[in-house]
Parts: C-alpha cells; sequence; structure tokens
C-alpha cells in the first residue's frame, strides 16, 4: 500500500489526556492519522525528514473534542431568554412552538451546524435528534459520534412507534428515552436490553423530580394536557424515588453493554451517585446549559471522585450566550468551570476528550494525539513565552478555537 507524504505539525505545546504533554512540541501525521506525538526530536526521524511541515509556533495544540450531548437539531432557534417565571415546562412550550419552522430548515441547517461544531473543534458528538434521517449527512461531513433518536410514550398506545423503532434491527440509530416524564418503563427495559447505544435525560429539572417522586407538578399537569397521560401508568410513579433510583434496574441491564449516557443529572444524592458509578454510566454535564436554566452546585466532582465517567456537552444552542462566537464547541464550558470551581485543567481536558469519546461508545485512540487517533486538532492562542501552563492560558484566556482536520475515514 502506498502511503500518503506525511505531515509534521509543530506547536507551542501539545497535550492530551492520555499522556502526551510536551513544550514545545509536535505531532506526526501519516494517511489522516497520528502517527507520534510529543517533543519534535521524539518524532521518527526517517518520516520528519520526509514530512510537509505545519507551523504554529505560538498555539497549544489538544485533540479535536467530543461534545458527548447536543441537540443539532434545535440549532436553527437559536439563543433564546429563559423565563424562570415560566419554569421549564414554559421553556419546552416555547421551544415545540419553534420547531416545525426549525424543520423546514433542516435541510441546509444540519450541515451548518455540523461545520460549525468541527470548526469549534470537535470531532464527535452524542447528538439528540427526531426521527428523520441526517446519518448520511454527517457521514459526509466525516463527523463522528452517535445519532440518538428521541422516543416517546409512557405506555400503549402512545408509545407503540418507538417500540416499533427499537425492535427493527435495520432502524440504523442510537437510542433517546426522552426523559422519565415522557418515556415509560417498558420503553427503557426494551432499550437498555437492545445492544444498541443507549442515552436519556435525568435528574434534569425540579419539574421531574416532582413527576416521578410525587406524580404532581407542572410537568405532570402538561403531560396530561397533551392527552399522553393513563391512570394505568401511575403504578409506576409516585413512589419517593428520586429519577437515577427510578431508573436503576434499567441502568444495571444496559451496564453490560457499556452502560447508559444519561445527560444533566442536576440534581442526585449520595446514593445516586453511588448508583451511577456501580452501573457503568456516563454523565454528560452541561455547564452553560445548567446555569441558563438557574441550577447551581452541579456535583459532577462527587460523581468524577466516585469514578463515575463525566464528560462534557453543550446540550442545544437555545440556552447558550448569544454573544458566544463558539456556541457549539466545548471551549466555554471549560473555561467557565475553571474559572467558578478552579477544576483541574487536566481533568477538563479529560471530560472534553476521552470521557465522551467512552461515553460514546467510540474507539479508545479517538481524542486523543496517541498512535492511530485522528488528525483532528484544536488550536488555541498562547504565550510561549509564559512560565504558565500552557492549558492554564488557553482555560484563562479569550481567544476561539481554531480546528486542524488532516483526517479522511477509510472508504466504505
Amino acid at each position: 500500500m502506498k502511503h500518503a507524504r506525511p505531515t509534521v505539525l509543530y506547536a507551542a505545546a501539545v497535550r492530551d489526556a492520555a499522556g502526551v504533554d510536551a513544550r514545545p512540541g509536535a505531532v506526526l501525521i501519516q494517511d489522516g492519522h497520528v502517527v507520534a506525538a510529543g517533543e519534535p526530536d521524539s518524532l521518527p526521524a526517517e518520516l520528519v525528514e520526509q514530512a510537509e511541515v505545519i507551523d504554529r509556533p505560538n498555539d497549544l495544540l489538544l485533540p479535536a473534542m467530543v461534545n458527548a450531548h447536543t441537540h443539532l437539531d434545535l440549532t436553527p432557534v437559536g439563543p433564546q431568554p429563559y423565563d424562570p417565571a415560566a419554569g421549564f415546562v414554559g421553556w419546552v412550550k416555547m421551544v415545540r412552538s419553534k420547531e416545525s419552522e426549525a424543520k423546514k430548515q433542516w435541510q441546509t441547517a444540519l450541515p451548518q451546524a455540523i461545520e460549525a461544531s468541527q470548526a469549534s473543534g470537535v470531532q464527535a458528538a452524542g447528538d439528540i435528534g427526531h426521527p428523520y434521517e441526517d446519518g448520511p449527512i454527517k457521514r459526509a461531513a466525516r463527523f463522528l459520534g452517535s445519532s440518538y433518536r428521541e422516543l416517546f410514550g409512557l405506555g400503549p398506545p402512545f408509545d407503540e412507534q418507538a417500540r416499533l423503532n427499537i425492535a427493527d434491527a435495520s432502524w440504523p440509530f442510537a437510542i433517546q428515552p426522552h426523559s422519565p416524564y415522557s418515556a415509560g418503563p417498558d420503553l427503557y427495559r426494551l432499550a437498555a436490553t437492545s445492544g444498541r447505544p443507549v442515552s436519556t435525560h435525568l435528574a434534569e429539572h425540579q419539574e421531574e423530580l416532582d413527576f416521578v417522586a410525587k406524580l404532581s407538578g407542572p410537568m405532570f399537569d402538561y403531560v396530561r394536557s397533551l392527552g399522553r397521560w393513563d391512570d394505568a401508568f401511575a403504578e409506576h410513579y409516585g413512589k419517593g424515588l428520586t429519577p437515577v433510583q427510578w431508573m436503576r434496574p434499567h441502568l444495571e441491564a444496559a451496564a453490560p453493554d457499556g452502560g447508559w449516557l444519561v445527560a444533566h443529572c442536576n440534581y442526585v444524592s449520595d446514593e445516586d451517585i453511588t448508583i451511577l458509578a456501580d452501573t457503568n454510566t456516563s454523565v454528560a454535564y452541561c455547564p452553560i446549559a445548567s446555569e441558563y436554566f438557574e441550577h447551581e452546585n452541579h456535583r459532577y466532582r462527587d460523581m468524577l471522585e466516585a469514578g463515575v465517567n463525566v464528560c462534557l456537552g453543550t446540550d442545544s444552542i437555545v440556552g447558550t450566550d448569544p454573544d458566544d462566537p463558539q456556541p457549539l464547541g466545548l471551549l466555554s464550558a471549560m473555561r467557565r468551570l475553571y474559572e467558578r470551581d478552579q477544576t483541574n485543567p487536566a481533568t477538563l481536558l479529560a471530560m472534553a476528550t476521552r470521557h465522551g469519546a467512552k461515553a460514546l461508545r467510540l474507539k479508545s485512540s479517538i481524542a486523543t494525539l496517541q498512535p492511530g487517533a485522528p488528525a483532528n486538532f484544536a488550536c488555541i492562542p498562547i504565550d510561549s513565552g509564559s512560565a504558565i501552563d500552557p492549558l492554564e492560558q488557553a482555560l484563562t484566556g479569550q481567544a476561539p478555537i481554531e480546528a486542524i482536520s488532516l483526517w479522511h475515514p477509510p472508504k466504505q
């Protein structure tokens, strides 16, 4: 097999969450994949001599990131204000009022959302969407990750189509029962035992807690107003359980296949964290979205300490800062956690890369600079002469990411 000419990418520093840490640093690429990374003198000399050179003397070079939880289908809606008086149910009504117009724009909006994600240094995503085909668009755009299809229905007959989708072996998507207040235990059971990647929204807001534990509150009233409630479902709720406790049997059922990816977990107890750790569950924390909904004191650090695989997501663009130049990227979330919580920079890098890849069941080399990794990179300007750690500089700066991709997927 004839190999393309290699490329060597020099930078002020190179870093990943799998052991590469060099200043200055370099990455050697051939055939769209990393061959080696580290100090420039450590790279194979015979390949470096043949290589084309890309020089980034004032940048920190990182592997491109993994957005573990996003709703690209809502990108046409754009950032919207949140009304605390209307609560989460009011927000849902607002978004639903805009969905039909967003769907009309989808054929052009999806490629644009993917391009914006990639330009923000994201190479893979756990994208939550509706059941219209977007897989070919994503493959054409060389975008990695999983397309989760949201499934709804608290029981027959409301979940009939969802059941058929799960049972259809040719159905090409990963599975996302939407949430315990919109998808019943039968859908969760079928999803957990399907062998597919599975995800859900869990413990996101107080309305969800009231629905599950008490069968009351604004979300319960809203579901009934939609005509999607039958009193026969009541036996599955109102037992005083938290959403994580309610879902425990389904978390346990999927654990041997790789576990669930659950989004948010804004409201969790000590017992909940133990359950998440014991069931191999990954948590996609979306800090910008959590703050948008006025949630405080997320326990992601307690989860990490307990062994939970916590990764980062953006949620939808609806809850982002209108002035953020890269709302579909993860750098803003990393910077927010570093500023607010002084979270270890290495931990934040792992959450944005390796942890997300694990949550999406991607190859272990994805989002690293290890041999065989896709040649997708995020470059962030730093002061190459400063004594401050390059990653810390990137997290305290304001410059956006510049993406570099030399990767090309294998031919099908």
